[in-house]
């Protein structure tokens, strides 16, 4: 079941990146040749992410403190952002910055205790977050949740790579503007 739930996360991550540069570059060039690019590229990538060695971590319901504390940064990072006006780089720089400290004030360090940064991190890539997409707390609250979960579902993806905490990021603000969107065209 846990094998399921992060192929599905992988899927995911292939999906959302691959609809975003899409978008973007169909908007631009507007051709069917650079859709044709962009799978190519997109099941390249597929296949030698499963060809490549990794190691596979069986934790899953262990790891359901870290969407408190995806929350916790994204609250705190999208406050000093929206609310105290620092800016979003700021703020999140601030918020990853302390976060960075919290496993010093432990004497024993568990393995839990050594993921918070990560976790606050990631929640403060989501508190960047514009105001001309998140309308309202209710929005980042919702957004947050759905990112802890893309966060521990997306635990043993992309093991070294760099981006990792801002696609994940970027897929709850997707996935929940999605979401919303849909709620309000069907009235629901």
């Amino acid at each position: 079941m846990i094998k399921i739930a992060r192929r599905i996360a992988f899927f995911l991550f292939i999906l959302l990146h691959f609809s975003f540069l899409l978008v973007i570059f169909y908007e631009s060039t507007n051709t069917f040749l650079l859709i044709g690019l962009l799978l190519i590229i997109s099941f390249s990538i597929s296949i030698a992410y499963f060809k490549a060695p990794r190691e596979e971590e069986e934790h899953f319901f262990e790891d359901l403190y870290n969407i408190v504390f995806v929350v916790i940064g994204c609250i705190i990072t999208f406050f000093l952002n929206q609310k105290i006006q620092l800016g979003p780089v700021l703020a999140a720089g601030l918020t990853g910055t302390v976060a960075s400290f919290i496993p010093n004030f432990f004497r024993r360090k568990k393995n839990f205790i050594k993921e918070i940064p990560a976790a606050i991190y990631c929640g403060a890539f989501l508190g960047m977050t514009g105001p001309a997409v998140t309308e309202n707390w209710k929005f980042i609250l919702l957004a947050a949740f759905i990112t802890g979960v893309f966060y521990i579902s997306s635990k043993n993806i992309f093991q070294g790579y760099g981006g990792k905490l801002g696609s994940v990021a970027f897929g709850g603000v997707a996935i929940t503007s999605t979401f919303l969107f849909l709620i309000s065209e069907w009235n629901l």
